[in-house]
């Protein structure tokens, strides 16, 4: 065998791969020799040891097994950290996970209204929340803050390490401000589980968090998005909620009650709604005082004098009873504008739909999320004299049912809705709307689909150089006599008796016929009679295309369906399929003072993202449905309508009204629809279910009387100045083209 000799070794100890040291002694013989006397070549010796050698203990296997996981859960942490999707490092992307209130503005710029879903929650900047409420939530919720980068490795190790070994079922009690503010963003549908899972995936976004954003930004998003009970999203609502204050007006014994809500916000809201051993009666508010927050608000100040954010003396006198410091403000939806706020929303979110190609359920999230600003069109000044009108009984007709009410006030020469009230006597949201619902609108549909298409049309053939084609339909004894040339405010319309199909129709008001009349006094008389004439004349294509132009949504205009509104009963007397809606007569009547032209309905003028950018803008759109001359000289009529008709109870010192009533048969409906030079506006009353009214549409332009004389500017503005080519003529106004 060939010799094995390592001079360096020979005779010395040497350290195996097990690092125990072995005795290597050579032995001079052959190998042969070596197996028949039975001797070994090498001689193996262990150090000697003092005792038997001792096996693994228990503590050490543990250690073992504790390694293991480490390290499987931080290489499973590595492999998660890459699965979790950055964070923008722009700080106000964060609100764009969560829900934020929209809210919506007056004409004026007031607020007056929240949209949201379950979490009424507004942004406020750090610059507005005082040090002691930044404070006061550092030191009872993350002392090292400022210090760390995300995470309290070591309240957390302890707390994976308890729940490894069985001490305790989940795993708690070590979130850092980072990590709520993780849970509450990006883990909000899973935040209340306590999974491992959770947890690794809060302590990943954390450490983005921290490296996308400065502290103050973390601190802001915090406080903006943390529940503090009662219904508090965020330092703002429970600020507001709580002490009927802004934030930068909080004190410190305030923001330490606050700030000892976080833990448990519905076991220690500051307020309750009802009584028990831990609370006092509130008799300002009706609430009670949760005196149970009391004992950790104490230890907000506690920790706050610890860590040297104030003194002992500060602590001691913030220590006061949770009821001394409360002033609750619950906000409550304004009831008043619930029909308009409910309309507006509808009208943003089609638009939003529209303007974005979205779904109309996507626009109605986001403007129940999204922190939108909504500057509406609302005057509520005028919503109020409509409400409080509303309000008082004895402005409306006997019935056995209980009148409503319903009335829009828009803008001449905008559309936009400066009130909307589509009910009294009720409460709650998404109310039926009578202004957006149509009733039978009786002779109040006579300016648009009689009186002013009559003389739009004479107008029509006379810039042709045609005179009007009269009809004798064989109704009556005028026949087409004593009308003129055209249709005029000076025409001679015969109020009498007509027989059609056999029958006498239709039955003034009055139940009387009157004789001569002219165009002009038909109209301020309201006579039944001359304004089917007058319609018959016009033609059924004509008066429907006008009342389309006047943007009536609701006419039945499929002249092969079996029940229409081609027929005078519908465009003469107001007796419509589906009728009209005050909303679509308020922008009608706004033809009037407007030189001829409709304008849209607009609820708002603009609306913005939660950082202030204009998404959607509102400009008016008008539709010329009347030649300018023709609008003044129909205007002019239905000003005579409220000075020398029967609507004089619409009249209001100080400016000239001009409108028209209508009532429908049995009493079931009363109108009364006007303008002024600033606005044009629409009443209706009537009950729900067709029951009789006593009076008259007499009471319908009371009530929109005395409403309007409430309204502060109603007198101003001025009319449109009588065009060039209107003229005078024994006292009566012409086009040109149609003076006698």
């Amino acid at each position: 065998m060939s010799e094995i000799i390592n001079d360096n070794d020979k005779d010395k100890d040497k350290d195996n791969s097990s690092g125990r040291k072995i005795n290597f002694k050579w032995k001079d013989i052959d190998a042969d020799a070596g197996k028949k006397s039975g001797r070994k070549l090498f001689s193996f010796r262990k150090k000697k040891t003092t005792g038997a050698s001792k096996p693994l203990t228990k503590g050490k296997v543990l250690l073992g097994v504790l390694c293991l996981i480490v390290l499987a859960l931080a290489g499973a942490f590595a492999y998660a950290y890459n699965s979790v999707p950055d964070v923008d490092p722009d700080a106000s992307t964060i609100y764009s996970n969560i829900a934020l209130s929209s809210i919506i503005y007056d004409s004026k710029g007031a607020e007056i209204d929240k949209l949201y879903y379950t979490e009424d929650r507004e942004v406020v900047s750090i610059k507005d929340i005082p040090e002691n409420t930044k404070n006061a939530f550092i030191a009872i919720e993350d002392k090292t803050f400022y210090k760390h980068h995300g995470l309290n490795y070591k309240r957390l190790i302890g707390a994976v390490f308890s729940k490894l070994t069985g001490r305790t079922s989940e795993i708690s009690g070590t979130s850092t401000i980072t990590q709520q503010l993780a849970r509450n963003v990006f883990l909000s549908d899973i935040k209340s589980e306590r999974t491992l899972s959770r947890k690794f995936r809060e302590m990943i976004y954390a450490l983005k968090i921290e490296k996308a954003y400065s502290k103050d930004e973390i601190l802001e998003a915090y406080l903006n998005t943390i529940y503090l009970g009662y219904g508090c999203y965020g330092i703002k609502a429970a600020a507001y909620t709580y002490f009927g204050k802004e934030v930068d007006e909080l004190s410190l014994e305030e923001s330490a009650a606050l700030a000892a809500l976080p833990q448990a916000p519905d076991s220690y809201a500051l307020l309750k709604d009802s009584e028990d051993e831990n609370t006092t009666y509130m008799k300002s508010s009706g609430l009670y005082a949760n005196e149970i927050a009391a004992e950790r608000r104490d230890l907000v100040l506690d920790l706050m004098e610890e860590q040297g954010y104030i003194d002992s003396s500060e602590a001691d006198e913030a220590k006061k009873k949770i009821a001394d410091i409360l002033d609750p403000h619950i906000a409550k939806k304004p009831k008043e504008l619930t029909y308009f706020t409910d309309y507006l929303t509808d009208e943003v979110a089609n638009d939003l739909a529209d303007e974005y190609s979205m779904s109309l359920e996507k626009a109605e999230r986001i403007i129940h999320t999204g922190g939108l600003r909504i500057y509406s069109t609302i005057d509520q000044d005028i919503q109020k004299a409509i409400n409080t009108e509303f309000s008082d009984d004895w402005n409306f007709p006997y019935s056995e049912e209980t009148p409503q009410a319903a009335m829009v006030v828009t803008e001449v020469g905008t559309g936009r809705i400066r009130a909307m009230v589509g009910g009294r006597n009720t409460s709650g949201q998404m109310l039926f709307n009578r202004a957006t619902s149509p009733r039978q609108p009786g002779s109040s549909i006579k300016p648009l689909s009689v009186y002013s298409a009559a003389l739009q049309k004479s107008e029509d053939y006379a810039k042709r150089g045609m005179p009007f084609p009269f009809t004798d339909f064989g109704y009556d004894r005028q026949g087409v006599y004593r009308w003129g040339k055209y249709i005029t405010a000076g025409s001679t319309v015969v109020d009498e008796r007509m027989f059609i199909d056999g029958e006498m129709w239709p039955l003034n008001f009055s139940r009387r016929f009157s004789g001569y009349r002219t165009f002009r006094t038909a109209l301020q008389q309201s006579i039944n009679t001359c304004a089917v004439k007058i319609q018959l004349q016009v033609g059924a294509d004509y008066s429907m295309e006008m009342l389309r132009k006047y943007g009536i949504s609701t006419i039945a205009d499929d002249a092969s369906e079996p029940t229409n509104d081609y027929n005078p009963a519908a465009l003469a007397l107001g007796a419509m399929t589906y009728g009209t809606t005050p909303l679509d007569m308020a922008l009608a009547y706004g033809t009037f003072p407007n030189k001829g032209v409709r304008n849209s309905a607009a609820a708002y003028t603009k609306v913005t993202d939660s950082k202030g950018k204009v998404i959607l803008e509102k400009e008016p759109e008008g539709t010329q449905v009347l030649d300018e001359n023709v609008a003044f000289i129909m205007r002019d009529c239905l000003e005579s309508v409220v000075s020398r008709g029967i609507a004089y109870n619409a009249s209001i010192y100080g400016v000239q009204v001009g409108g028209k009533t209508g009532t429908t048969n049995d009493n079931y409906d009363y109108w009364f629809v006007g303008f002024t030079p600033k606005y044009s506006a629409a009443l209706w009353i009537g009950t729900d279910h067709n029951t009789v009214m006593s009076g008259s549409s007499g009471i319908a332009a009371l009530l929109w009387g005395r409403i309007m004389s409430q309204v502060p500017d109603v007198t101003e503005g001025e009319y449109p100045p009588q065009p060039d080519d209107v003229v005078t003529v024994y006292g009566e106004y012409y086009t040109e083209k149609t003076q006698p």
